[in-house]
């Protein structure tokens, strides 16, 4: 069958085999007559099978999906996933495109196949439209049947208000129960728990509903750019394009350009991307108020997706602070960048990680060779350390000096890693040895007495497993010191409460624990109440009037058997708490 006869084929003399109207998913129709039914997962199709003959045809419908926003586009997309992969058939067929009357573009076309050495031939017809996408696809081996195939797709009406589902990935979601996802463009979404949508015709804005007054935080999704250069040249046109629309005047920074830039990098879900930072004036008079600009580029098939972070520079005592350095706001906006997802994106199968589970996953702890610059006391820049080396159960790794402040709980740690890849590796352990790959090292693991050993610089460091203190309940009131850093008294005793129950009081402590460089970003600023819960190395603080906060806990000198000890240890600068 030549790719001419396609035409022969749709414009077929009718055969009349009329059914039942039905609904599926957008399309209500006329089903055929006395045609087998079969329902699955986003698809129902309908089978006639000719014995005589050995004829047969299936007509499949598939679940509207969201559109590229181009019809030609979409047919693409769906030829190459429905016919292209299966059946190894031609990639770029002629096509026929049509408008019907409600304003749904229609792109068929047809190319001869094989199913099991029996030659036929496959029908695709998508509608594009209003946001979405709907597909049916024929096979059949006997041409009698067209005249069924073009009466049915005659009698289709769609749906055009009915919402399209999001496309399916192969990355679990890391959302809370709360978060949704959506799509502006070719750009599909998480709408961070607690932060609103504003729509607009060129690009969606998300801003969080709990922003303090006087301080401005804006994600916006904005319109793809259709661009032949390089990611970098993208970048720039991106930047200087969204300073016009802001309107805004670009600032200098120290480099002399009017941002800095991170080289580009391919993600975790295997595309390309570019980011940057700088400053910007926007408003009237002399002194006109800053900005801070970040822009985050994404290279996709053969466009640019572009997404813009605008946030103000605020003014607390004697220094400056953007809301975006505040951990819940700085979370939202690196989950945010790294859960987007685009339906004409293949990506690779990850898994989400946890620091427990089977093998040596959890958290270790040690000391190790360090090798730096020389400075006072280390002449030669070699230094032991104290380390921490967590092991996730999706087989990375994060080997830091430093605990993350926040503990572990729902910790991304694929956004984590894109921005500190120099810590973050992957492991593989069996049989009690395997090997740690850094960017900088390959290093050797294996367990020796229940102790792990790694070996750095060529010499072997043991490392003890940090016992769980998931579920740990305190009791009492423990206090801090009432002086600063400095030993200046100030007259003021820190406090933290704690029942049984899992309900706590704050006077001052976690302000403290929270070890935020600027006051203004410190969420525990105000003393409060709510209930409290120990999980992933972390005490998970829920105040009463909304507020939630994490600070590290590794159950240092902490026994789950004694609920009121005489000191507590808190937060990754190791605090100590004493009990009253």
């Amino acid at each position: 069958m030549k790719k001419a006869s396609l035409l022969i084929l749709l414009t077929a003399i009718i055969q009349q085999v009329i059914g039942q109207t039905e609904k599926f998913d957008i399309a209500t129709y006329t089903a055929p007559r006395d045609w087998k039914k079969d329902i699955n997962a986003g698809i129902v199709a309908y089978t006639n099978i000719n014995t005589t003959t050995g004829g047969f045809c299936v007509i499949v419908m598939h679940a509207c999906s969201i559109s590229l926003g181009d019809a030609q586009k979409d047919f693409k997309k769906e030829w190459e996933d429905l016919v292209v992969t299966p059946h190894n058939a031609e990639a770029n067929p002629q096509t026929d495109m049509q408008t019907s009357p409600d304003g749904w573009k229609i792109i068929s076309a047809a190319a001869s196949i094989k199913i099991d050495s029996t030659d036929a031939y496959s029908i695709l017809t998508v509608f594009s439209g209003f946001g979405k996408k709907f597909s049916v696809m024929s096979t059949l081996n006997d041409q009698s049947y067209i005249g069924g195939i073009d009466s049915l797709l005659k009698n289709i009406k769609l749906n055009k208000t009915e919402k399209a589902e999001l496309t399916k990935t192969s990355i679990p979601d890391l959302n809370k129960t709360n978060e949704s996802k959506t799509q502006f463009g070719s750009v599909i979404y998480t709408v961070p728990n607690g932060w609103n949508v504003a729509r607009y015709a060129d690009g969606d804005i998300l801003t969080p509903a709990d922003l303090p007054k006087g301080e401005f935080l804006e994600i916006q999704v904005q319109s793809s750019l259709s661009f032949s250069g390089t990611i970098e040249q993208a970048l720039q046109k991106s930047y200087d394009e969204t300073v016009v629309k802001m309107p805004a005047i670009k600032m200098n920074e120290v480099n002399g350009g009017n941002y800095n830039m991170q080289p580009a990098k391919i993600s975790f879900r295997g595309w390309e991307y570019i980011r940057c930072n700088g400053s910007v004036k926007m408003g009237s008079g002399e002194y006109p108020p800053e900005y801070g600009l970040d822009l985050f580029v994404i290279k996709i098939n053969d466009r640019f997706e572009k997404i813009s972070i605008v946030k103000s520079r605020n003014n607390c005592s004697y220094s400056r602070y953007y809301p975006s350095d505040r951990n819940n706001y700085q979370n939202d906006i690196e989950n945010f960048l790294f859960s987007l997802q685009f339906p004409d994106w293949k990506e690779p199968v990850v898994k989400m990680g946890i620091a427990k589970g089977e093998g040596i996953a959890g958290d270790w702890q040690g000391i190790s060779m360090s090798v730096g610059l020389s400075k006072p006391g280390v002449d030669l820049g070699a230094e032991l350390k104290g380390k921490h080396l967590i092991f996730f159960s999706n087989g990375q790794a994060l080997y830091v000096s430093n605990f993350p402040t926040e503990g572990l709980d729902e910790i991304n740690t694929w956004a984590r890693a894109e921005n500190n890849r120099r810590d973050w590796g992957i492991y593989t352990f069996s049989n009690g040895s395997g090997v740690l790959k850094l960017a900088y090292a390959d290093i050797p693991l294996r367990m020796e007495n229940g102790k792990l050993i790694i070996t750095t610089n060529k010499t072997d460091h043991a490392f003890i497993k940090t016992v769980s203190v998931d579920g740990a309940r305190f009791n009492g009131t423990y206090m801090m010191s009432s002086k600063t850093f400095l030993g200046n008294e100030t007259g003021i005793t820190p406090l933290l409460s704690f029942t049984t129950d899992g309900k706590f009081t704050d006077n001052g402590a976690l302000k403290i624990l929270n070890h935020a460089y600027v006051e203004c970003v410190n969420p525990s600023n105000a003393p409060g109440s709510g209930t409290y819960e120990v999980k992933n190395y972390s005490v998970i603080f829920n105040y009463t009037d909304g507020r939630k906060i994490k600070i590290a806990f590794l159950g240092e000198d902490y026994d789950k058997s004694n609920q009121s000890p005489a000191t507590l240890i808190l937060s990754y600068y190791g605090n100590v708490l004493t009990k009253q």
